[in-house]
C-alpha cells in the first residue's frame, strides 16, 4: 500500500482511536509530564544556546495535545498540526484546560509546507514511525524550518513478535484489557501494510531516515529522562538535529 491510500488509512486508524489516546493523557500522571517537560526545557536550551525570545515551534502529528501544550508552557509560540480533525478537537481542549494558546491546522505530517510559515524548531513524538512515507515528511520539515533551524524527535520499537506476544497473554489474565488482541490484529490490518515501521524506530534506524531526509543528528537527551517517565518501548530515543 502506497501514496495516498495508504495516508488514508493511518488517518483513519488515528481517527478511530483519538478518544482513547485523549482518555490516557487526561489520567496521565502530572509528575510525568513534570519529567517530560524538563527534558524538553533543557533540550531545547541546549539546541539554541544563545536564544532570548521565544521559539516557533510546530508540532507535526499532536495527536490529544500532549507535546504542543508543553512547549507553550515553556514559553514558545506553537503550531500543532494533525491529520485528523477528532485529535485535533481533543488538543484544543487541552490548550483550553493547559491556558495556554496554540494554532491548530488540519495538515499530515507529509503536507506541512502549505502552512506557508518558517519555524525554528519541528517537534515529533511518536509519529514518525507512523508515516507511510518518513523521508518525504522530513524533507517537509526540513523546508519549513530556518536556516539554523531543529528537530526535537522522540520514538522508539513500539511492536515486536516478542513484545506483542506477551501483551496478548497479559490480556488474557482475569481483569486484563481483554480487547488488546482484537483491536491489534485490527491496527495490523488498516496501517501493518501502509507504514515501512510498522514496528517502530531504532535510534540507529531514525538516524539513518534523518539523514536521508538532510539532518544530522545533534545530541541525545533520553538519558535524561527518568525511568518512570519513559515509555513501554523496546528503544526508546530522544534527541535533536539539525539541517545539514
Amino acid at each position: 500500500m502506497t501514496g495516498e491510500r495508504a495516508i488514508e488509512a493511518v488517518r483513519g486508524n488515528w481517527t478511530r482511536r483519538a478518544a482513547a489516546y485523549d482518555d490516557f493523557y487526561r489520567h496521565y500522571p502530572e509528575d510525568k509530564r513534570a519529567a517530560w517537560k524538563s527534558v524538553c526545557d533543557k533540550a531545547l536550551r541546549a539546541a539554541f544556546p544563545h536564544r532570548q525570545e521565544p521559539l516557533r515551534v510546530l508540532d507535526v502529528g499532536t495527536g490529544p495535545g500532549f507535546l504542543s501544550t508543553l512547549v507553550a508552557e515553556l514559553g514558545h509560540e506553537v503550531t500543532a498540526v494533525d491529520p485528523t480533525a477528532a485529535m485535533l478537537g481533543h488538543a484544543r481542549e487541552a490548550a483550553d484546560r493547559r491556558g495556554v494558546d496554540i494554532r491548530f491546522e488540519e495538515c499530515g505530517g507529509h503536507d506541512v509546507t502549505r502552512l506557508g510559515t518558517e519555524f525554528d524548531l519541528v517537534t515529533s513524538r511518536y509519529v514518525l514511525w507512523t508515516l507511510p512515507e518518513p523521508v518525504r515528511a522530513l524533507l517537509a520539515w526540513r523546508q519549513v524550518l530556518r536556516p539554523d533551524g531543529a528537530v526535537l524527535l522522540a520514538d522508539g520499537v513500539w511492536h515486536t513478535w516478542g513484545m506483542d506476544a506477551r501483551r496478548a497473554l497479559n490480556s488474557l489474565k482475569p481483569g486484563a484489557d481483554h480487547g488488546f488482541l482484537r483491536r491489534l490484529a485490527r491496527d495490523y490490518a488498516q496501517i501493518g501494510r501502509a507504514t515501512p515501521n510498522w514496528q517502530g524506530l531504532t535510534a540507529e534506524k531514525a538516524e539513518k531516515l534523518l539523514r536521508a531526509g538532510g539532518f544530522e543528528v545533534g545530541e541525545w537527551f533520553d538519558p535524561l529522562l527518568p525511568d518512570y517517565a519513559r515509555p513501554v518501548s523496546a528503544s526508546f530515543f530522544l534527541c535533536t538535529a539539525r539541517i545539514s
